[in-house]
């Protein structure tokens, strides 16, 4: 069973075990339940509340501090290598990208860092012990920390 106590900052989660459950039933715990319907879950409507980034108003200085925190992060779980400061600047450029481009939800950012990293993985496989999507999770829990929302702490500790 897994537990998410904030919905909005581990969706992926839960679009990955929809997708996994193929027509199998699945609880859906009466914190996110509400009425309406659901195409898998008819008598439920799942309810996720989106975080915004809008007050986190200085890009560079942002990104900047998720990189070194994604750096400090993977040094810390690993050891420490040059691909987490690669992993973390390409973190930094996708932030940067979707704040200059007027994105301030978490979600929208959250993928963006993790398709981008997925897209160019082949830059940092040879030396990583986690994938894009990890690095995507980190990053959520990060930013919502910086903007002061209540985390699904994908992530045990910030660094």
């Amino acid at each position: 069973m897994i537990y998410l106590n904030n919905v909005s900052s581990c969706l992926l989660i839960l679009v990955i075990l929809e997708s996994m459950l193929e027509g199998s039933v699945a609880w859906i715990p009466p914190s996110i339940r509400s009425t309406g319907s659901h195409p898998r879950f008819p008598s439920t409507q799942l309810f996720v509340q989106t975080v915004s980034l809008k007050d986190l108003t200085d890009h560079e200085k942002e990104g900047t501090l998720l990189a070194e925190s994604i750096a400090r992060w993977l040094d810390h779980e690993w050891m420490p290598q040059e691909v987490h400061v690669k992993m973390g600047e390409s973190a930094k450029a996708s932030y940067i990208a979707m704040r200059e481009a007027g994105k301030d939800d978490l979600m929208d950012i959250m993928m963006e860092i993790s398709t981008t990293l997925d897209k160019n993985w082949q830059d940092y496989d040879k030396d990583a012990f986690v994938n894009a999507w990890d690095i995507g999770n980190y990053a959520s829990d990060y930013l919502v920390q910086r903007s002061g929302n209540e985390a699904c702490e994908c992530s045990s500790e910030i660094f």
